[in-house]
């Protein structure tokens, strides 16, 4: 039978990035919804109807139909939650970022074992149709030795534009664009070359949105919305990490690879998440398929030439969700590297504040 899950939160996330999934998905039933304050505008039971809708946590961990706990909310709200849920007996996945705090991620990850319960996060980022290609031509040794990486998360929001009634928009601990954005340029980093030996960032408050305006990351009143990164590898590599949101260009940079035998730039981002939002289904043959203007260039001594993108597939996060459920396969995305990813954004965010470059703990 299919694992009954339950999505925790009625925002974005649950609707854009996880009920679409969920339903196409035959080894996962939507059971129930945790919505406590439904609006006219918003109402999970209306958009659901058969569906459970439960109005607090402690019902979710009280419902012995529920195996699996998504947990979409607040940044600030993951550890907690997460915490109970697994006390509970409950499989967990929760959104990224995994935690606030290094050592929250650290805990849940020793709970998980204790109770013998699945702990994954939605980086589904792993998923997107540029990050598939360039793990394709990695794989195939197409650049020779990769001596820098850039990676890019670039957009333009007019100053003053942001929510104010949006929990992302206040300005604490674990809220900001290098928790936010940062969490997926890190966690595909990682995916790709590990973790580093040394770091130095730069996070800053670009557009004034916080409410201390001399505050720094880390301090109280302090949101940042862009972020320049560096991690240092002894190998000799350079991976950079690029977010912010005053970016004005006609094309946004996403990859810049540079190897010993080939280059490759690459603009735009993945398609899935604008094509949900459109209504889109995952299941149009169209879904994630990049067309020809959106691919990146490759160029060797021998000339330039268009790379045919692999189609994203945000689905088969969902899908390998269900096969390690049923013990049919590992899980894709494990919460010691979720951890992992939090512990650096956080070292990120020291190494800003105190102006230097750091150590990474191995």
């Amino acid at each position: 039978m299919p694992a009954n899950v339950c999505v925790i939160g009625y925002g974005l996330s649950a609707k854009v990035f996880h009920i679409p999934y969920i339903l196409l998905t035959p080894g996962l039933h939507l059971h129930s919804i945790l919505q406590r304050n439904p609006t006219p505008e918003n109402d999970a039971a209306r958009d659901h109807p058969g569906v459970k809708v439960h109005p607090s946590l402690e019902a979710v961990c009280a419902d012995p139909e529920i195996r699996l706990v998504i947990v979409g909310t607040s940044n600030a709200q993951h550890y907690p939650m997460t915490k109970a849920l697994l006390e509970a007996g409950k499989d967990v996945a929760v959104e990224k970022p995994f935690t606030v705090k290094p050592e929250e991620g650290d805990e849940l990850c020793a709970l998980a074992k204790e109770k013998v319960r699945l702990l994954t996060v939605f980086h589904n980022r792993r998923f997107d149709a540029d990050f598939l290609t360039l793990r394709r031509l990695i794989a195939a040794n197409t650049f020779g030795q990769i001596v820098s990486f850039e990676t890019h998360f670039d957009r333009y929001k007019a100053p003053g534009a942001a929510k104010k009634d949006s929990w992302k928009t206040q300005a604490v601990a674990g809220n900001g664009i290098l928790f936010d954005l940062g969490s997926h340029l890190l966690d595909q980093a990682l995916t790709l070359f590990g973790l580093p030996d040394r770091v130095f960032a730069s996070v800053r408050d670009e557009r004034q949105n916080s409410s201390e305006p001399k505050a720094q990351w880390g301090e109280d009143g302090f949101l940042d919305d862009a972020f320049d990164a560096m991690l240092f590898y002894d190998s000799g590599l350079v991976v950079k990490l690029v977010a912010n949101a005053t970016s004005l260009c006609e094309r946004q940079i996403r990859y810049i690879v540079r190897g010993t035998e080939a280059g490759y730039v690459k603009h735009g981002l993945d398609l899935q998440e604008d094509q949900t939002k459109a209504g889109m289904a995952p299941s149009d043959p169209k879904f994630g398929v990049e067309t020809e203007e959106h691919w990146g260039v490759l160029t060797t001594p021998q000339g330039s030439k268009k790379v045919k993108s692999e189609d994203g597939v945000y689905i088969k996060w969902f899908q390998n969700l269900s096969d390690a459920l049923e013990g049919k396969a590992e899980i894709e995305v494990k919460p010691e590297q979720a951890a992992n990813v939090v512990r650096l954004l956080t070292l990120m965010g020291q190494s800003s504040r105190e102006k230097r470059v750091l150590d990474v703990a191995k």
